[in-house]
């Protein structure tokens, strides 16, 4: 008997499936169903990110309040709020005007009527009269107190009267005028070429220029040349340089309040001298650390008279630590 070949049949099953499909893809298309869509990947976020923007929109856009919300109370008080504001603002501004038309009332009042000076005080002139001040003096009575230039009073005063080493001009209310004066306390003088003398402060200010001898208790700056002196203004000396020296060298002497002091002169940076009670000469070097140097001296100076008080010569100051004494 011959056996049966059984390969044919998985080729049959198949055709038979297949027709099948056919059959059902007639009817479901009879009954006008589509097939299903398919969408990007990228694509379907969209309507994701659309609420998300509408959502953030809502955020930004700003909260309208309408009065219609409002209840009709709720709209009296604000009304009324508005009000009470206006009235504040009117207040205050009203009461800025009125302050400010009191204040300029003052102001015209000080200016014109009031604060009249009518007292001048001078005190501490010994050289110049209380008369020669006041002729100077570019303050006068029935002034305002306020329109009273007491700095251009200053600097006139210690410019026309030379002597005047400093010239104190105050107001004192309301309607009064204090000059306190100090006169030089420390006359300098240079002898000049025709034998006159020009006589300075220790600010280098010339005081007066006389053909006579110079004053008692000056102290004698040497080999020094004027080159122009105008009574009232700062000496020019022919080598500026020199004067730049010479009145560190005063100032320095202010500061220690150094007594007996007869001359001072400066050759050049490494040599300046102070000559001590017309005996002594104190040879500073350069002006570093003069103070110092001075204090020391003095100090030696001390020392020097106990054996010897009119002791004459010179002490050489080449730091505070260096000083030796050199007997004439």
């Amino acid at each position: 008997m011959m056996k049966k070949d059984n390969r044919s049949k998985p080729n049959s099953r198949r055709a038979q499936r297949t027709e099948e499909m056919k059959s059902l893809d007639s009817q479901l298309g009879s009954f006008g169903l589509e097939p299903p869509k398919v969408y990007r990947r990228d694509a379907q976020p969209s309507s994701q990110n659309g609420k998300s923007r509408q959502k953030a929109d809502k955020k930004q856009q700003p909260v309208r309040r309408n009065n219609q919300n409002r209840t009709p109370q709720q709209q009296v008080q604000q009304q009324n709020k508005k009000r009470r504001l206006k009235k504040q603002v009117r207040r205050f501004l009203c009461g800025v005007g009125i302050t400010a038309g009191i204040l300029a009332v003052i102001i015209v009042l000080s200016l014109t009527v009031l604060f009249k000076i009518d007292t001048i005080n001078i005190t501490g002139n010994k050289r110049y009269t209380t008369q020669q001040i006041s002729s100077v003096l570019p303050i006068e009575k029935e002034k305002n107190l306020f329109i009273a230039d007491t700095k251009g009073a200053k600097i006139k005063l210690e410019k026309n009267l030379p002597y005047i080493y400093n010239a104190d001009v105050k107001r004192k209310f309301p309607t009064t005028i204090n000059v306190t004066i100090t006169e030089t306390p420390t006359v300098y003088y240079i002898k000049n070429s025709d034998n006159s003398y020009a006589l300075l402060d220790d600010n280098y200010k010339v005081l007066e220029e006389r053909s006579t001898a110079s004053p008692k208790k000056s102290v004698e700056i040497r080999k020094a040349v004027i080159k122009s002196a105008v009574a009232g203004e700062t000496a020019e000396l022919t080598d500026k340089k020199q004067l730049q020296r010479l009145q560190s060298l005063t100032d320095t002497i202010k500061k220690t309040e150094m007594e007996k002091v007869t001359a001072i002169y400066s050759q050049d940076i490494n040599n300046n001298f102070i000559v001590y009670d017309n005996r002594i000469t104190i040879k500073l070097g350069s002006l570093d650390n003069a103070e110092d140097k001075i204090y020391s001296s003095l100090a030696a100076i001390d020392k020097l008279s106990e054996s010897n008080p009119q002791a004459e010569g010179e002490i050489t100051a080449k730091s505070d630590k260096q000083i030796y004494f050199t007997e004439k």
